[in-house]
């Protein structure tokens, strides 16, 4: 029997972080429908196609995706012909994803762990809808992507809610202007794919001018 019926009550509960990632995908084999539904979500469509743009006009090689989850969409990046590497704080999750998708690169990380990113040398960072799960650790990672990281990419997804219905993180942005202010870089694009319950919003950018 699981320990919590929903997958989301491992991670956020009550208005507060709990984060117990390792023991959600012990417990369910498929949150936040990853393999299925997620497949169609339309900000992962737009996530790709910059991908590939940056891929063509940048010359962007080497893709790092910050909480891979079952890899599903690593996979997806894979088939653009980048080398991605996904990182993931659960091993739970990185084994899975390493049974379905053999010929991936997966890593069992945190997200506070700036040397590993530092050393893959990334052109492109994703952080796909993992940044609610990673305020307290933001601030940090900010300040070194910016000074260690200036001429990679961030594209970054996140799923923002409407007026009443956040509880949790609401002190740090509540929607796209507010990420985009608080991630404070230079931005390529940026956009709203609206949901019944809000939005999720994406942006891809960098700490260098983009005519750098």
């Amino acid at each position: 029997m699981p320990k919590y019926l929903r997958y989301q009550d491992y991670v956020i509960r009550d208005g507060r972080l709990v984060g117990e990632f390792d023991e959600m995908y012990r417990d369910h084999t498929d949150p936040w429908e990853q393999t299925t539904r997620e497949r169609f979500a339309s900000e992962k469509a737009v996530a790709l196609n910059l991908i590939s743009r940056l891929k063509a006009e940048r010359g962007a090689r080497v893709v790092v995706e910050l909480g891979s989850g079952l890899g599903d969409f690593t996979a997806r990046i894979a088939e653009l012909g980048v080398h991605v590497i996904g990182i993931d704080i659960s091993q739970t999750a990185v084994d899975k994803a390493r049974a379905r998708h053999p010929s991936i690169d997966f890593i069992c990380g945190r997200f506070s762990d700036h040397e590993a990113l530092r050393d893959l040398k990334p052109d492109i960072v994703v952080m796909a809808d993992i940044t609610w799960y990673v305020l307290d650790e933001l601030p940090a990672f900010l300040s070194f992507f910016k000074r260690d990281l200036p001429q990679t990419w961030l594209i970054h997804l996140l799923m923002t809610y409407a007026p009443g219905i956040q509880r949790y993180g609401a002190k740090f942005f509540t929607d796209l202007d507010g990420i985009k202010r608080y991630f404070g870089l230079n931005y390529l694009e940026s956009g709203l794919v609206h949901y019944d319950r809000g939005a999720r919003s994406w942006f891809a950018g960098r700490a260098a001018a983009l005519d750098a």
